[in-house]
Order: structure tokens, then sequence, then C-alpha cells
């Protein structure tokens, strides 16, 4: 009977054991699944830091723990962390590499337990003695990349238990979930700076939509209008606030003979692949009588091809020029000539323009598009960190596309008012600038371009303005040059001023084309049947940033010697008499 009573208060004891085992099991497993949670939650740095370390205490059921980020390559101790008190020290502590038990793990990238850490190589004996620890365990953090972010580590097990690979198996489950919540904390701060820089380009447009340069309207393709700007409700004769309210609409004021090119406008955006339409002619015909002629450009802003923005230029000047001429042409034929040389400018000005709202209604909807579906894209992929990553990559990207495009647009019509370009001036070395444009231009281009003049040139310099110049200038000889050869950038000090000069081979520009080079919209007859894209501003803007430099630009071009842009730079500013 003794021997059967020993036996069942043995079982008893081992299944009251067994049973704290399963409790403390259930809690870990609980603890676990809430890290998974809570890490994952809206948490900024530092609070995920300490809730990680929160949650580690209890896992292993230790008194203190600490945490540190990397910083300039080495690791600093930011808070330690109280289980029993619930109390948080704000903490400096930095260890170099190989310096204490955080510097080793810095260099491993290993865990590290010490359970006698008053004889341990790796702990510092004057932090042991100051805080009196008797045990600890510490494991570094990582990135999804790799990349060692920082550490965390725990102190005094309770009733001096030692630390343990079970202990380990179970804070490498911790931190494996605390590593895909730091790079997804990094994630956000970098979607977050994102949407700070689309916030910023969608105000430049909002420039561009107020400054009243072009009619700009966003309606849909039942013919509901968004929002216009105020070009185009002057050029309806209305408010934009009784446009937006329906009190005049655009097909009630279209006459029934051009709905049809409405129509077959509609119907080509819905059959292009780009979702654009090719700008057409069309009447408004106003509730006061008038008679309003605008040339007309319209794309798709969005996936399901719905919605869209129309870009608005009025024409009725240039029409009632037309009709004027053309009756002269009937009536008179001495005043033919002039009549006709007048008429062919009128039209080039229109063809101009409507390459321009061409361009402008693809390129600019391009960019758009693609970040408006990327920015769409980056709500749906909450577990694809680098999904997430690649998405707000590519809206920055199109983003500083359609910057650069309205940027040069509003420039543009700067040069064009007579404003001239604001630039700030700085010291700098002309050569290094050069040499780096080109290096940058190389990675799109290929090794096509060969840099004359070896000489340092110091001198007061918008840096920005003359790297957006050669890249015009180098744009075009790459554009219209011949592919075989080299270009050519060389550049020469001649007293107080500079020589920069582009050359390329190829067809020559013709001596009629030349003397409209560097007008708004202009482009030469070859580059309008060559294919090749283009909006006629880019020499605009270089001969704006010359000028805005007190410099000058000129073109040479002819078969035997090929075509070279000069620019003249004066070194300093000349002071006023």
């Amino acid at each position: 009977m003794e021997e059967l009573e020993r036996r069942v208060q043995r079982l008893e004891s081992e299944l009251r054991q067994t049973q704290a085992k399963l409790k403390l099991r259930d809690r870990q497993l609980e603890l676990l699944t809430l890290a998974a949670r809570d890490l994952n939650s809206t948490m900024q740095g530092p609070e995920l830091m300490r809730r990680l370390v929160w949650m580690a205490l209890e896992l292993v059921d230790a008194a203190e723990g600490v945490w540190g980020q990397v910083v300039d390559g080495r690791i600093v101790i930011v808070e330690s962390l109280w289980r029993d008190e619930g109390t948080v020290e704000p903490r400096n502590v930095v260890f170099g590499p190989n310096v204490g038990v955080p510097g080793h793990v810095m260099v491993t990238g290993e865990p590290y337990i010490s359970n006698d850490p008053a004889h341990d190589e790796h702990v510092l004996p004057e932090l042991q003695k100051a805080r009196g620890f008797y045990n600890l365990i510490d494991l570094p953090l990582f990135d999804r990349s790799g990349e060692l972010v920082g550490c965390f580590e725990l102190h005094d097990k309770k009733d001096h238990q030692p630390f343990t690979q079970e202990d380990l198996t179970l804070l490498d489950a911790l931190r494996a979930l605390a590593g895909v919540a730091l790079e997804n904390v990094r994630l956000q701060d970098e979607i977050d700076a994102e949407r700070r820089s689309l916030k910023a380009s969608e105000t430049k447009f909002r420039r561009l939509f107020e400054s009243n340069l072009i009619g700009i309207v966003f309606g849909d393709i039942h013919g509901g209008l968004y929002d216009v700007n105020d070009y185009y409700a002057r050029l309806i004769g209305v408010s934009r606030e009784d446009v937006l309210a329906g009190k005049v609409r655009w097909e009630t004021i279209t006459p029934p003979e051009d709905m049809e090119k409405d129509r077959a406008a509609a119907k080509e955006m819905l059959e292009s692949p780009h979702g654009v339409c090719s700008p057409y002619e069309k009447r408004y015909i106003l509730p006061d009588g008038r008679v309003v002629w605008i040339l007309l450009g319209v794309a798709f802003i969005d996936e399901g091809r719905s919605k869209n923005v129309a870009f608005v230029l009025d024409i009725t000047q240039s029409k009632e020029s037309e009709e004027m001429f053309a009756g002269i042409l009937n009536s008179e034929q001495l005043a033919r000539e002039e009549a006709e040389a007048t008429l062919s400018q009128l039209r080039l000005e229109r063809e101009l323009r409507e390459q321009f709202v061409s361009a402008l209604s693809h390129d600019l909807r391009t960019p758009l598009t693609a970040a408006k579906m990327s920015a769409q894209l980056i709500p749906r992929q909450p577990q694809l960190p680098d999904k997430v990553y690649s998405l707000a990559a590519r809206v920055r990207q199109n983003i500083d596309r359609a910057d650069q495009m309205i940027s040069d647009l509003l420039d543009a019509n700067r040069i064009r008012a007579g404003q001239g370009l604001p630039i700030e001036r700085s010291p700098g070395e002309l050569r290094q600038l050069v040499a780096g444009t080109l290096e940058e231009l190389s990675t799109v281009h290929g090794d096509r371009f060969l840099l004359q003049g070896e000489e340092s040139i110091e001198g007061d310099w918008d840096a920005r303005a003359l790297r957006r110049l050669l890249e015009n200038l180098c744009g075009n000889a790459i554009k219209y040059g011949d592919p075989t050869r080299p270009v050519t950038v060389s550049l020469k000090q001649e007293g107080d001023e500079v020589a920069l000069a582009v050359h390329n081979w190829g067809e020559p520009i013709p001596a009629e084309d030349q003397k409209s080079l560097f007008q708004y919209f202009s482009r030469t007859k070859s580059a309008q049947t060559s294919g090749k894209k283009g909006w006629g501003i880019g020499l605009t803007l270089v001969r704006g940033v010359a000028e805005a430099h007190g410099g000058s630009v000129g073109v040479e071009s002819c078969r035997e010697k090929g075509t070279v842009f000069r620019v003249r730079l004066p070194r300093t500013v000349k002071s006023l008499p």
C-alpha cells in the first residue's frame, strides 16, 4: 500500500508539472499570436521596439530588457525596461564592433547566451557590476534585406533559472515577427514621403491649372464635368461655379454638325491603345450668339476609361483671320500673295498648337496615369513589402517625369512672356559640371559623348539650369544626329567669357529654319517629318538659360561641318555702370 501511495503521489506531481508546462505553452503561444498582430499594427519605431521587449520579457519570464539600434556602424542602447515595475529608463550606451555582448552580436550576427556573465569574456565587467545581472540573452534584429538594424537583450530569468535553447527558439520566432514589422515601418515611412511628393506634384499641376495658359477640363465619357479652370469658364462666358452646376453644358452649346466630331473623338479614344484622340477643331455657339472656335485634345486618365482630361485652346481669332483672308483671296488678286503668306503662318501656328496639345495630352497623361495606377495598387499589397516598395518607387519616378514636363512648360511660357528665367548663381567649376552631366546622359544613350577642353573654368553659375541646358542640347544631338558618330562637347575660356559648344554630324538644319529655331513651339520641318516626338520648347529653354546668365546661344549647320550649337556665358555677374 505504501508503495502504491508513493506512486500515486509521484504521478500527481508529474501531472501538476505537465499541466503547468501546458499552461506556460498556452501563454507563450498566446503571446506570439498577439505579437503577430500588435507588431504589425501602425506603430512607430521606438513604440514597436518597446512592445517587442515587453513581450520578450513575459515570453521567457525575465526581469529586465534593453533595446538598441545601429547608428554609424555601432550599436546604441536606447532604453531599459523592467517587467515588475513596468518602468522605462532612457539610455545612451554605445557599443562598437566586438565591444561588449551587443558589439559581439553585431559582428557575428548570431544570438548570444551567457549564464555566467561575471566570468564571460564578452561581458564588460564594469557594466555587469553596475547593473548586477546574473544572466543574459542577446538577439540581433535584421530587416528583410538581411541588414542589421539593432538588437534586444534580456537579463535575469526568474528564480535564477538559466536561459536555454528553448528560450532562444521562442525569441527567434518573436524577432522574426519584429523584423517584418520594422521593415513595414520603414516602407510606410517611404510611402508617406512618396505621398508628400505626390502632393507637391499635385500642387504644381494646380499651378498649371490655375495659370490659365490653356483651358483644362476634367470630365467623363458621358459628358459630366468635375472641374474646369478659369480659362475655360471665360471661354464660354460663365463662372466656374455655373459650369460645374450644369447651367451651361458643352453639348448644349455645340452645334449638331460638330457633335459628330465629338463622337468620332470618343470612338478614337476608346479604340486607341493609349486612350487619346487626335486634336480637332470645333465650335461653341454661346447663349449670347457669339461663335467660339476651339482646338481640343482629350485623353483618358483612369484604367476603366471613363474619366478624362481635355486641353482646350481658343483659336477664334485665327479662324476669323483665316476667313478674312480667304475672302480677300476671292476678291483681291493684288493682295493674294500677302494673304497667302499670312494664312500660311496662321496655319503653321495652328499646326504647332495641334502638335503641342497632342504631345501634352499624351505625354502628361502617361506618367500621371502610371503614378495613379501604382498608387491604387499599394493598398492591395499589405503583405508584400517588396512589391509596395517597387510600386512606391514607380509613383515617384512618374511624378518626377510629370513634374519636369510642367516645369518646362511653365518656364517656356515665362520666357515667351519676356519675363526671363529666375536663376541662383553660386561659385562653381564648369568642366566638372559638364563632365558629370555627360556621365549621367551616357547611362541612357551609351558611350556617345566626347568632352574636349581640359582646363578648369571657375565662375558663378546656376548649376541646375546649365545642366538643363546641356541635357536639351545633347538630347537633340542624339535624337536628330548621325547615330554612328559621336556627339562632341567642347569648353573654352575666352577672357571673361566661356564658350560651350555641342556638335553632331547628320542632316544639316536648313538656313530658313535656323532663324526661328529658338522660338516658342518651333520645330524644323525635318524634325516634324522624322516621327520623333517633341513639344518645340527645348531650345526655347536653352535660350532662356543662356540669357538669364547674361549670355547668348546660336547655331551653325552645314553638311560639310555638321551642326554646332554655341553658347557664350560670362564667368561672373556683370556689374551695372
